[in-house]
């Protein structure tokens, strides 16, 4: 198969669904215009998507509708390129850390003197606590039982920093798979309440989520033939069950709290 020429990329085919076509509006200028395809391309691009996430409504600064000699005209002046002096064409202010410190180093017309992948990443953007949670829990299982026990404490006092989403589509789905280890049990189960009754719309999350898991912990049937005695920590973690159980009522239909779903793992109390 004979290899795709760079002027098929750039210029726009009406007969193709636009999806399927470079889209410029995200192109770096040493591609379309210099015809130079590296990694450093990207970064450009990825610079690009970063001002489009803080603009309103979220679009490149670009926006050249797929027209070559509208992008050509684009970098044709400095007023018209997105730059550090026009704030890089946002619609909205950029945090000082983005416009000077991290946008300057991928939106620049020199590919040498972008920031590599590995660089991005460790750009002093990144140096604060919430992205350092993060990494803390997509590491955690690999911590000690000490290290866990640490970050799980000190979470609380900065979960009402993060984004809503990313505490329902991140923190939470990563605690409830730390309800499995029984010495973190009362803790994660702390942060998990927590997180619900930050949530605005906690009662989704809570019955797809946390009350399926709440099954599993306290009606496991794994201990049927061990000796009758008494576990201490679940016990512990049903006495964070207990203390927010006005959470578990307000994040439950009627139906559901009715027929015990979120509450008859307290039956297991004594086993």
């Amino acid at each position: 198969m004979a290899p795709i020429s760079l002027s098929e990329v750039l210029n726009y085919d009406p007969r193709l669904p636009r999806f399927v076509q470079l889209d410029l509006d995200y192109a770096s200028p040493d591609f379309v215009l210099d015809t130079n395809v590296t990694s450093a391309a990207d970064m450009f691009s990825l610079g690009l998507l970063i001002i489009a996430l803080y603009n309103s409504p979220h679009r490149s600064p670009l926006e050249v509708n797929g027209s070559l000699s509208a992008y050509k005209r684009k970098f044709s002046s400095s007023s018209s390129a997105p730059t550090q002096t026009n704030n890089f064409l946002s619609s909205q202010a950029l945090p000082r850390d983005v416009a000077s410190g991290l946008l300057p180093r991928l939106i620049t017309r020199r590919p040498a003197q972008r920031l590599s992948a590995r660089e991005f990443q460790q750009a002093q953007y990144f140096d604060n606590i919430l992205v350092s949670t993060i990494r803390f829990l997509d590491s955690l299982p690999a911590k000690t039982p000490n290290e866990k026990s640490q970050f799980m404490r000190g979470l609380p006092r900065i979960l009402n920093q993060f984004p809503k989403s990313v505490l329902e589509k991140k923190v939470l789905p990563a605690l409830l798979e730390e309800t499995k280890d029984r010495e973190l049990l009362s803790l994660v189960l702390q942060n998990v309440f927590k997180i619900i009754a930050t949530l605005p719309s906690g009662k989704r999350p809570f019955t797809e989520k946390v009350i399926p898991r709440l099954r599993e912990v306290f009606l496991s049937n794994s201990n049927k033939g061990a000796a009758l005695e008494r576990d201490s920590l679940k016990e512990a973690g049903l006495m964070v069950l207990l203390e927010n159980m006005q959470t578990v009522a307000e994040n439950s239909s009627g139906k559901e709290f009715k027929d015990g779903k979120s509450t008859n793992c307290l039956s297991t109390a004594h086993y």
